[in-house]
């Protein structure tokens, strides 16, 4: 009779911590295991000090903690109004791939409106900002500068720089972290506003918050930055590593394992192939409708890439290039380990352009969607030219050798 009072005590006090509108918060000590993101951190050590303040909140669907509790409702919960909130590609929600048609809506869930930061002008986003007291930044980054969310970073630091107004930047991990510096310096001849704004490699081993750090240390020294660091963290963990849930971060990256995927492959979008958008494995399959998978398939692994390995498939995606178009090519499976992104796509590319015919440059603007996403043409045309990789490397070192020193004096972990 004893054992079964204690068993229902138990589920009492487990079911009242479960049911409770707040969860209880620490700091962990340094023998914990998981790690602490920088919301938790934000909400357990900083949010007091921010009642009845009001916020701009750049965030999306990833502003979850551990308990997978909303950001918008922690600092609620907290005292902090939300003037409004602002939501970079893919919507608030994360599931939208064409976001860029409604400047702003009511969200009746968060009680809110939301703007769309691809609607936005740079004047438009200072008068906007203006309404708040503060301006918390929480968004899951993925470590390479064409993910726009790294730019809408830069964009709102551009804004604040010289502003009386606090950004508060709430750090997370990066997925791709352990992988390090890998590719080009941006080349600002190729600089766009979503794809290839932030001023830094491809592969910049950086979490979101060591890279406002860096921005505003080297570029932006009027911004009043405060970045809420993670706890518990190592930049060589695996994401899984953690221990905090994976959401994900849009719509075609829905495990850790294809974040790390698309790491390596992302560069093959500025050539006519499919990457599996719009199939239930985006950035894993890669093929086109004039592709052999078999053939495909043993050539892709005579390139001795050690970290991928390649199983032939056909497929047929529902939107995106080659939509409703049978295509045949591999599925790309990463086996573990580190390598460098730009060395898989810069020999994906090379093989796929010299054994078919039919495979081009795609085009943007008046150049090539490839310079854009690399922040370079040396890419491009040591492929043209037929280039080992490390001759191309050659030509890049440098550049990489200097950012890393620079990066250096901005690193948390």
């Amino acid at each position: 009779m004893r054992r079964f009072q204690v068993i229902i005590l138990a589920f009492c006090i487990i079911f009242s911590f479960c049911s409770s509108g707040k969860r209880y918060y620490h700091i962990p000590a340094k023998n914990e295991r998981r790690v602490y993101s920088g919301l938790e951190y934000f909400i357990e050590k900083y949010a007091h000090a921010y009642k009845k303040r009001s916020a701009v909140v750049v965030t999306n669907h990833s502003g979850l903690d551990y308990y997978l509790q909303r950001n918008i409702d922690l600092f609620r919960d907290n005292g902090i109004e939300i003037a409004f909130i602002l939501v970079p590609e893919h919507g608030l929600y994360g599931y939208q791939n064409d976001y860029d048609k409604e400047m702003y809506n009511v969200s009746e869930e968060l009680n809110a409106i939301v703007y769309n930061m691809h609607k936005l002008n740079k004047a438009s986003l200072k008068s906007l900002l203006s309404i708040a007291d503060i301006v918390i930044f929480d968004i899951q980054d993925m470590g390479m500068r064409c993910y726009t969310y790294i730019s809408n970073l830069k964009f709102v630091m551009d804004v604040l720089n010289g502003e009386d107004k606090e950004l508060i930047v709430l750090d997370r991990p990066n997925p791709i972290g352990f992988l390090g510096v890998d590719g080009s310096y941006l080349d600002e001849k190729f600089f766009s506003r979503y794809i290839s704004a932030f001023p830094v490699p491809f592969i910049y081993g950086m979490t979101i918050g060591e890279s406002a750090l860096y921005y505003k240390g080297e570029f932006v020294k009027d911004v009043m930055l405060n970045v809420i660091p993670l706890v518990n963290y190592d930049r060589d963990m695996l994401y899984n590593e953690t221990m905090l849930p994976w959401v994900p971060p849009s719509p075609n990256l829905p495990t850790f394992e294809s974040s790390v995927v698309y790491s390596a492959v992302v560069l093959l979008e500025g050539i006519n192939i499919s990457l599996g958008r719009g199939t239930t494995k985006p950035f894993e399959y890669l093929g086109a409708p004039w592709i052999e998978p078999i053939s495909f398939c043993e050539g892709l692994k005579g390139l001795g890439l050690c970290n991928f390995n390649f199983r032939p498939i056909c497929f047929k995606p529902t939107f995106s290039k080659h939509k409703d178009e049978k295509c045949g090519g591999v599925h790309i499976l990463y086996m573990g380990g580190r390598f460098s992104p730009t060395e898989v796509s810069y020999r994906l590319i090379r093989y796929i352009m010299e054994t078919y015919k039919e495979c081009k440059w795609e085009k943007y603007r008046d150049g090539f969607d490839i310079d854009y996403l690399a922040g370079t043409d040396k890419l491009r045309e040591a492929i043209t030219r037929g280039m080992d990789y490390r001759d191309f490397y050659d030509e890049i070192k440098d550049e990489i050798e200097n950012y890393r020193k620079v990066r250096a004096k901005y690193l948390l972990y």
